[in-house]
């Protein structure tokens, strides 16, 4: 690339699109799309028509509207013929919208307004040669082109760069008032929405791929200084949620050519094929930055979830992963949610493996009671018996079966752990370097005596994802179980501070809990356990520890009332099999241990199933509802969490 074009690059606005290959500006998906799904002939008369610079007549359509490829070879071919009105008068420009409130407008007023977008959109100074360049190439054309490089005193080489990069940013500037006029139209009517979703696939029933979108540019409402910053974001934020199993991601480069447009978020979902669309905006203040991000569903516009936070400013990269971390472990746990239930919705009798898939991973994400971790067990299951090497489908079975073990819901918990590690395994046999698949296997670990092992699987999933905040809370129960239970707090603020949200920090804040609560530290366990039930109720281990704790601070009444929460959500929990199933042979993680056992037995959990009877308020019905708890929460903050790891004491 030569140092003109160098410079042009530089002085582009920052609200044109990104450069493609050979400088080419990034094309929306449907512009391609709409040629691929036509039949064979047309696509064949189009292209050549393209090539040749005129539109398809045979391939007229009632719809108005044109996708980007056919408004730029129609852009260009107005360019060529502006001094013919008679050829002018069957330019395809003449059914767009750019001119409001008008159908279509005549030759002439396609000639005014080719002018006048020129003198606008090159009225700086510094793009006099842009100008210049379409003025004697087009509008006062001269003989032949190398006659108007003479003009202009440029070679020929230059004289041609300076016509494509000129042509390329007319196009865009027109285009972005195109997709503006769109959206006002759909705005004002929104069955229009309808005719554009035919226009963009107009011989295709095909749905856009499960699990699709496009993160819009994120607004930056500071100053110029954050703009790198704030388009830094966008830019690993598409990369990061491409990394979510399953998803289909549109490219930065394509995303970024709806920059600063004002579009709506039906008709973009339209135009790249895509179910949902994120946007957001960054501002900052001189000691903290603001962000704000909505999830959108492109078919109905509704949003289906939208997050404020705030931050304090610190160094440049520290502050973009931080917010990045935290928006993609969120729109992992969303996404899935949202395609979960779309699935129930559209497939109810004749699911795929990855409908399976996703309604397994939404039922462990609901929390850890042994009905939903039943549940995604099962669902896991039928995606492997409909695509065996199914790697998502092997991490999410590894994952439920230890969890269902880590509650204590079994007295076989070597077998559910043996169960899960295969799993596991056979995941990592399939494709070695998924993270997911170590961050299991590291759980794992730690519950059959293996922390050392554990933590460094831990380790190794963050060194490929380090957006797996699970793994920061696995170390920190890891060294717990080492008799480090001192560590173990500062790994789960590391945890909570890139996912604070996470739809699982329930388990988080329950190991925060049990750490303290080992080192005698009363107070400070039932502040991290009134935070983990705030955050979800229904994980037995949490109310069972706040048990113990609240016991150790001689409130018996509120540890009976907690302990029976935590019995109803694991009906066969037992002092007797909790103590025979110790994690570690640590001789100070087995002395720390004690003053749960010792709590526990204040509270009135049960040594053995037949002293159930003996604890009012007990359920034990298999599939009865736990009663609401009865005792006080700290007004603690909405904790929720979003991944797929699980822990136990």
């Amino acid at each position: 690339m030569d140092h003109d074009r160098l410079d042009l690059l530089a002085r582009e606005p920052r609200s044109a699109a990104p450069y493609g290959i050979d400088g080419e500006p990034a094309m929306p998906k449907s512009s391609f799309a709409n040629i691929a799904r036509r039949p064979e002939a047309a696509n064949t008369r189009r292209n050549r028509a393209a090539n040749e610079g005129r539109p398809d007549q045979a391939a007229e359509r009632t719809d108005d509207g044109l996708s980007y490829g056919e408004f730029v070879a129609a852009l260009k071919q107005a360019l060529r013929e502006f001094s013919r009105p008679d050829l002018l008068s069957g330019n395809p420009l003449l059914r767009s919208r750019l001119v409001s409130g008008q159908e279509s407008i005549s030759s002439a007023d396609l000639q005014a307004l080719l002018s006048k977008s020129v003198e606008t959109l090159f009225a700086s100074p510094r793009d006099e040669k842009f100008r210049r360049v379409i003025d004697l190439t087009y509008f006062r054309p001269a003989p032949k082109q190398e006659a108007a490089a003479d003009r202009l005193s440029l070679s020929f080489g230059t004289y041609r760069r300076h016509l494509t990069m000129a042509v390329q940013r007319l196009a865009r500037w027109l285009w972005g008032r195109e997709l503006a006029a769109r959206t006002e139209e759909l705005q004002s009517n929104p069955r229009a929405l309808e005719s554009e979703r035919e226009r963009v696939q107009p011989h295709s029933s095909k749905a856009p791929p499960r699990l699709s979108i496009v993160v819009l540019p994120f607004i930056n409402l500071g100053g110029e200084d954050d703009e790198r910053f704030v388009d830094a974001i966008t830019e690993s934020l598409t990369t990061d949620l491409s990394r979510i199993p399953g998803a289909f991601v549109i490219a930065r480069n394509t995303a970024f050519f709806y920059k600063e447009k004002a579009i709506d978020a039906r008709l973009i979902g339209a135009e790249l094929g895509v179910r949902y669309v994120m946007e957001g905006s960054v501002q900052s203040s001189d000691g903290s930055i603001r962000v704000n991000a909505q999830l959108i569903d492109a078919e109905t516009g509704a949003h289906l979830w939208a997050e404020r936070f705030d931050k304090p400013r610190a160094e440049v990269f520290e502050m973009q992963d931080e917010i990045v971390g935290r928006l993609t472990r969120t729109m992992d746990e969303k996404l899935i949610t949202a395609e979960a239930r779309r699935s129930e919705r559209t497939r109810p009798t004749n699911p795929d493996a990855l409908d399976m898939f996703l309604r397994g991973w939404a039922a462990f994400n609901r929390g850890h009671n042994c009905g939903n971790l039943a549940e995604a067990e099962r669902f896991f299951n039928q995606a492997l018996a409909l695509e065996a090497e199914n790697v998502e489908a092997l991490v999410g079975l590894a994952m439920a079966k230890y969890a269902f073990a880590a509650i204590y819901a079994t007295d076989d918990r070597a077998a559910y752990f043996a169960a899960a590690e295969a799993a596991a395994m056979k995941a990592l046999v399939l494709s070695a370097d998924h993270a997911r698949a170590h961050a299991a296997l590291a759980y794992i670990y730690i519950s059959t005596n293996r922390a050392e092992l554990g933590i460094a699987e831990a380790e190794r999933a963050l060194a490929l994802d380090q957006n797996l905040a699970p793994c920061h809370a696995a170390i920190g129960w890891g060294k717990m179980v080492l008799g480090r239970a001192e560590e173990t707090e500062a790994h789960i603020i590391e945890a909570l501070r890139l996912s604070p949200r996470d739809s699982f920090a329930v388990v988080w804040c329950t190991m925060a809990g049990a750490a303290m609560l080992a080192l005698g530290r009363d107070d400070a366990a039932v502040a991290w356990l009134h935070r983990a039930i705030e955050a979800n109720q229904t994980y037995p281990t949490a109310h069972l520890t706040l048990a113990a704790s609240l016991a150790h601070q001689g409130k018996l009444a509120e540890a009976s009332a907690a302990a029976a929460v935590g019995l109803a959500l694991a009906p066969s929990f037992t002092i007797r099999r909790f103590r025979t199933q110790v994690l570690s042979d640590n001789l100070t993680y087995l002395t720390q241990r004690q003053r749960l056992y010792e709590g526990l037995r204040l509270a009135g959990v049960p040594e053995c199933e037949s002293t159930h009877a003996r604890l009012p308020g007990i359920v034990a019905r298999k599939g009865a509802k736990a009663p609401r708890p009865r005792h006080r929460h700290s007004p603690a903050g909405d904790i929720r969490f979003a991944l797929k790891p699980q822990s136990s004491l």
